[in-house]
């Protein structure tokens, strides 16, 4: 069943339509800004909050939380029919949902001053989140359960790539990527030293006597064998 089908329920089993209708565009991107930073810590205020940081730029940095929210959208299909002209975002439902798993976890959560309470969990918080989302009974054999167990892993993912820095106008980058400075990624080339040309000279591919040597053996003892 798909997602579409299954978020209003799940929201509905637990009193949440309303408050995901009503939820703002700033309130799900500040609720998934702190999933980036939970997979991706850097030294901004997301990663300082949960008490887990990284030297330097890390996903919040990388500027990939919108392209996130786009993708959640359109992966299951955006306007969620609920009853009457009523839709729902996936993106506002999903965050929606870690806010709800977030309050169970600690309501008291006051790690910055951010209007979201993931956001505002410790990194071991942030985990419990997960494991109570990904074996949440209701979503059992759903593409909910789907969704929770590849969300964290698809943040990770976008925030590694240049989605942040991309100019959809020219097909290129505006600038390095932080997955790129992270993971000393030199850049696209139109070929490498290393792969220019031929080794040591040569033109051709050629046998060499050593190996022509162990073949003329080797088919030797086979025929012995027959």
């Amino acid at each position: 069943m798909g997602l579409a089908a299954v978020l209003p329920g799940l929201l509905g089993a637990r009193g949440l339509i309303d408050e995901a209708l009503a939820q703002s565009a700033d309130l799900t991107h500040d609720t998934l800004s702190g999933l980036v930073a939970f997979m991706f810590p850097g030294d901004d205020p997301y990663s300082a909050a949960q008490g887990v940081t990284a030297p330097g730029p890390g996903g919040i940095a990388a500027n990939v939380v919108a392209t996130f929210i786009q993708n959640l959208d359109q992966y299951v299909p955006a306007g969620t029919p609920l009853t009457g002209d009523r839709s729902l975002p996936a993106s506002s439902g999903v965050a929606t949902l870690l806010n709800s798993y977030a309050n169970q976890v600690n309501p008291a959560a006051a790690g910055g001053a951010f209007p979201s309470a993931f956001s505002r969990l410790s990194f071991a918080e942030k985990a419990e989140v997960f494991k109570r989302f990904e074996s949440e009974a209701a979503a059992a054999d759903t593409e909910v359960r789907f969704v929770a167990g590849i969300l964290h892993g698809f943040a990770a993912f976008l925030s590694f790539l240049e989605a942040g820095v991309f100019d959809p106008a020219t097909r290129g980058v505006t600038k390095r990527a932080v997955g790129w400075e992270v993971a000393s990624y030199v850049g696209p080339a139109e070929g490498h030293r290393e792969h220019l040309g031929y080794w040591k000279g040569r033109k051709k591919a050629v046998q060499s006597p050593g190996y022509a040597r162990r073949r003329r053996r080797q088919r030797r003892r086979k025929a012995r064998r027959r």
